[in-house]
């Protein structure tokens, strides 16, 4: 119970700070001295001497503030909303950053980025998806480039031999994620910390293994798992058990995806399902 409270008082901090723009620090400033406080007063509470004594003489209603109660003390909740209001504040962009990819966002110039595949690709029926921590880039035309961070995601109309830590170069513009009628687009990439998309980009390979060697061995392994699916089982059994299996959704045929999303039960076959 008192984890549900807590997760409770960190959502409504996260409310709070999405409506009252304050620093991360003046966040954690005003929940440290919370705390502080809280301290303070259990200690003159529990304390038999002195101004502890004339302390516990406050009306009960001051008493309980600083003592644990059901389900906990007010300052400790107040607390956590703070860190929550904290977290909320860490995790937006920075845009006023001038290395910040997305305030190249809407131009009409053409871009080259370079970066590396922070995962493996996407790869989908019409095109494949690539996702990559940005490292630098420069206008068309221009002779050198600028370092940049920031997730791309980038969208390119064919499959190629692309694997995770390979570092590429993009070449396209750059646009705001968009949002749909009844639908966030925009929203469902910024909670993912992704800001910028390339559409239709044109990819050269710069460098191989740049990225971490434990994940590359992860990802290595998940990739020859389903190999070893696609070789034990026809589809679409072997689609279907590598996404349950492995998160790998993308050969999962449309007609099996419509089916289980009109029965109700698409989360089977996600991998946390």
């Amino acid at each position: 119970m008192p984890l549900l409270w807590l997760s409770l008082s960190i959502l409504a901090g996260v409310l709070v700070a999405s409506a009252l723009v304050l620093p991360a620090a003046t966040w954690l400033t005003l929940g440290g001295l919370t705390f502080m406080l809280w301290l303070l007063g259990r200690r003159l509470i529990r304390s038999h001497a002195g101004i502890g004594q004339r302390f516990t003489n406050f009306p009960h209603s001051i008493q309980r503030i600083f003592s644990f109660t059901h389900p906990l003390p007010l300052p400790i909740l107040l607390a956590f909303a703070a860190l929550g209001a904290a977290r909320y504040q860490i995790a937006l962009p920075d845009l006023t950053d001038p290395t910040m990819l997305a305030r190249f966002n809407d131009q009409v110039s053409i871009f080259q980025v370079d970066g590396v595949l922070v995962e493996p690709p996407d790869v989908r029926a019409t095109y494949t998806n690539l996702r990559l921590e940005s490292e630098a880039i420069r206008h068309m035309g221009e002779s050198s480039f600028q370092s940049v961070h920031g997730v791309l995601l980038a969208r390119v109309a064919f499959s190629g031999d692309w694997r995770y830590g390979d570092r590429l170069r993009l070449q396209g513009r750059l646009v705001t994620p968009p949002e749909f009628e009844g639908f966030s687009y925009r929203d469902f990439l910024y909670r993912q910390d992704i800001y910028t998309l390339m559409d239709w980009a044109d990819v050269e390979l710069l460098q191989r293994g740049q990225g971490r060697p434990w994940l590359a061995a992860i990802y290595a392994l998940r990739d020859r798992a389903l190999s070893t699916l696609y070789r034990l089982y026809p589809d679409p059994e072997a689609s279907l058990l590598a996404g349950i299996l492995l998160g790998v959704e993308t050969g999962i045929p449309r007609q099996v995806s419509q089916a289980f999303q009109d029965t109700g039960t698409a989360h089977i076959i996600a991998i946390s399902g």
